[in-house]
């Protein structure tokens, strides 16, 4: 990985190349903090997808292949500077739970990387629906894991690690409320395909039925807490971008729960490079050119199974 220099203090380009033979694979912005007018939220964006060029004057049917350019947004908690000095351009103390966001994106930006596909359109993220949370939801296991936790987490003055018994109670907390958890995430796919599906069907007879009164009907039909008045829905940006796939979030999270707990070994394996190479030729390396069932057929050594997700020890 190479760190190159910015016109910002608060954007970072990095390159990244093969450590075999220092070939070159694509470039990551890393835009990770806040500031006026910038996008809220946190996502990644393919800037240059990664697809083979045909030099159209050659008669050679080899092709030149356009690495891919990606921008991982987030907003995460600013830098400050603490020592004093003018020359200290500050440190971001990230929560636990920024952290996780920061690796849900990166997941889907190693994907746009380390694709390797023909066309641009099936380059990294551009695959099926239903899969394309997987790489990001299989980020978010490391920051759950002791070992990872003992190199990224340190005091940021001392550089003292975080204690075993305090990661150890970090990790439990996982699956704290996990249940409600679940079943909220299932009243939001279900909503967002009964309001993408026929309006006939939810609308009522007299077509006086509203989107709240969907959401709300939702809650109460499966014990999740609602409050009357409210509509949060409609800050729901994913009911317009993944209008009527937002399941996949949770589907996906059967995939990345397998992979984990068997090829990762449940974090045993997770830094065993071996995985890794396997993780990149069979998945990610496709892109969407390839079918899912078929990437973890050969990933797995077998069909995916659904008991990983719910391995909550």
């Amino acid at each position: 990985v190479q760190v190159v220099p910015s016109n910002s203090s608060l954007i970072r380009k990095y390159e990244f190349y093969k450590e075999e033979d220092g070939s070159a694979l694509g470039t990551i912005y890393f835009d990770l903090h806040p500031r006026e007018g910038k996008y809220g939220h946190a996502a990644h964006f393919t800037v240059q997808c990664g697809c083979e060029l045909r030099n159209q004057s050659s008669s050679s049917s080899s092709a030149e292949y356009q690495l891919p350019i990606v921008a991982l947004v987030c907003n995460v908690s600013p830098p400050f500077a603490h020592t004093g000095s003018t020359t200290d351009t500050g440190t971001a103390l990230l929560s636990h739970s920024e952290v996780e966001t920061l690796y849900h994106e990166f997941g889907h930006a190693i994907h746009s990387l380390l694709s390797r596909t023909k066309f641009q359109h099936l380059s990294g993220t551009r695959a099926a629906m239903d899969f394309v949370e997987t790489p990001s939801h299989l980020m978010e296991y490391f920051v759950w894991n002791e070992e990872f936790l003992n190199i990224i987490a340190r005091h940021y003055i001392t550089g003292e690690r975080i204690p075993p018994k305090q990661i150890q109670n970090l990790i439990k907390s996982r699956n704290v409320f996990k249940a409600i958890e679940v079943k909220t995430q299932c009243v939001y796919a279900t909503f967002d395909q009964i309001i993408f599906g026929s309006p006939e069907a939810w609308r009522g007879v007299d077509g006086t039925i509203t989107t709240t009164d969907v959401f709300a009907s939702l809650h109460r039909e499966n014990n999740i807490p609602y409050v009357d008045g409210t509509h949060w829905h409609s800050r729901f940006g994913h009911l317009v971008t993944y209008g009527a796939g937002y399941y996949s979030y949770l589907y996906a999270s059967i995939f990345s729960a397998d992979l984990w707990n068997t090829c990762f070994a449940g974090g045993t394996k997770a830094f065993d490079s071996d995985v890794g190479m396997s993780y990149w030729n069979n998945i990610l390396i496709h892109g969407g050119s390839k079918d899912p069932n078929l990437m973890l057929r050969n990933m797995l050594g077998r069909d995916p199974k659904a008991e990983g997700f719910f391995n909550f020890s």
